[in-house]
């Protein structure tokens, strides 16, 4: 009897430890499978977190498939590629296709945030530098330019600055020297002499500028890092205190009267005016484009009208200069400077002439103002009573 007992207990003992085994083994295959599941859903959901941020962020770079964190992965988001394909099939615009389109407002936005994560992304900073170039005076976006070259960027970025630096530059100071604009280049070289003091170009520019508007003061405070002795410096000083100035832009009432008695001089050219209140008014031509425009000798700067500069075809025929503060009668504004290849009046062809392009407000009903860096060329008188502007070709 014990021997079965004995048999029986250990029948027992076999079978629960055999459903112990079973449900160690059951449990074990559960806790598994969450643990997998959850994974899963947890690998799921970051890959629809990632999709869903890169569909609302700014793509701003070449991303790299390599790359397995989240932070290297948004550091790397950029693309050079004028359209991006987003996660829904749209096409989103590159920020070089925002510059290009002009949509200055979403490009700022974009690469504010995109300069937030990477700060010194040369990319991202030569592209905010052209946008700034675009909508701010061109004295602001030489200043950015030059605080640019402060940071810690690569020799060939720091190179491409400098050479940016330089071109724009010369090409306004040599455009508006030109035209003899003195108040625009004052108003172009007075940021930089402050950014960079010790420049000799600033100070002689600026130095030169202020000499023809005849304010010795400022002029001397322009000179003041230059030996008093100073070959440049000397002849500026003689431009602004000499009794009469050759390039003055203004014309006495003998030259005025001289002009009026001269009827029979063959050189002379008779342009047809229209009286409209109290402007007068003349047919020119810019490019292949007619023209009216307002006779404006107090105007130191030729105007177009934004009309007539769409016309013109803006940017790819016309060299944009720079934006520049100018004063109109509703009061200061910026407005962009251009060059016009070619401009047409009083049958003489003008090359590079400077125009400020005005808004339509500001030139209602007419295409512009002819202002003195055209008239300039020419002695000229006005007849009243037979509404007749009289040229006469400066030798």
């Amino acid at each position: 009897m014990a021997r079965w007992i004995a048999i029986l207990l250990m029948a027992l003992l076999g079978l629960s430890l055999a459903v112990n085994v079973y449900l160690w083994t059951a449990l074990n295959s559960t806790s598994n499978s969450d643990v997998f599941g959850d994974g899963l859903l947890l690998s799921n959901k970051a890959r629809s977190s990632s999709a869903s941020s890169a569909s609302v962020s700014s793509p701003i770079g070449n991303a790299d498939a390599q790359h397995a964190s989240s932070s290297e992965l948004s550091n790397n988001r950029r693309s050079a590629n004028t359209v991006e394909t987003t996660e829904n099939g749209g096409n989103t615009p590159s920020l070089e296709a925002l510059l290009e389109k002009r949509q200055f407002d979403r490009l700022a936005l974009e690469l504010s945030n995109a300069l937030k994560q990477t700060p010194f992304d040369e990319r991202l900073l030569l592209l905010e530098a052209d946008m700034i170039r675009l909508t701010k005076p061109l004295s602001i976006a030489l200043v950015h330019l030059y605080d640019l070259a402060e940071l810690p960027l690569s020799v060939d970025a720091l190179e491409e600055i400098g050479k940016k630096i330089a071109t724009l530059y010369q090409q306004a100071q040599e455009q508006l020297s030109r035209d003899q604009q003195w108040e625009l280049l004052a108003k172009l070289n007075e940021p930089l002499f402050q950014r960079v003091p010790d420049s000799r170009q600033y100070a002689l520019n600026l130095a030169r500028a202020y000499a023809h508007q005849r304010k010795q003061t400022l002029m001397e405070d322009a000179l003041a890092p230059l030996p008093f002795d100073d070959a440049q410096a000397q002849a500026i000083r003689a431009i602004a205190y000499k009794e009469t100035d050759a390039n003055d832009d203004t014309f006495g009432d003998t030259e005025f009267n001289d002009m009026q008695g001269d009827t029979t001089d063959t050189r002379t050219t008779r342009v047809a005016l229209m009286r409209v209140g109290d402007q007068y008014r003349l047919d020119a031509k810019a490019l292949n484009q007619k023209a009216v425009m307002i006779l404006d000798t107090g105007a130191s700067t030729t105007a177009i009208s934004s009309r007539l500069y769409a016309r013109l075809g803006r940017t790819r025929r016309l060299t944009f200069i720079g934006n520049f503060n100018v004063r109109t009668a509703s009061g200061t504004i910026e407005a962009p400077l251009v060059k016009i290849p070619r401009f047409y009046f009083a049958g003489y062809e003008f090359t590079d002439v400077s125009a400020i392009v005005l808004p339509e407000e500001a030139l209602p009903d007419t295409d512009g103002l002819l202002g003195m860096n055209v008239l300039g060329e020419f002695d000229f008188s006005i007849l009243p009573l037979s509404n007749e502007l009289r040229l006469k070709k400066r030798s």
